[in-house]
């Protein structure tokens, strides 16, 4: 699955497996073939996801949210 992480002042593409994203209303774990849909990410949060590789990985966000479809995650961030 492809994971663009989208800055103010970067951009980065990723292959990975899998993504937790933390919300308001809680966490969701993300997957190839998840359903679509946009996420309003809770500030001072962190994204976790697994690359390819196994390595697990975490970004902190503010200000962040984050488009699903079936193949890939776009997470847009303030930080």
């Amino acid at each position: 699955m492809n994971f663009a992480i989208i800055g103010p002042m970067s951009k980065k593409t990723l292959t990975i497996s899998w993504l937790e994203a933390v919300t308001e209303n809680g966490s969701y774990i993300i997957q190839p073939g998840h359903i679509p849909m946009i996420l309003t990410l809770k500030d001072n949060s962190n994204v976790t996801y697994c690359l390819n590789s196994g390595k697990i990985e975490t970004v902190e966000v503010l200000n962040s949210f984050i488009e699903i479809t079936r193949n890939s995650v776009t997470l847009l961030t303030g930080s």
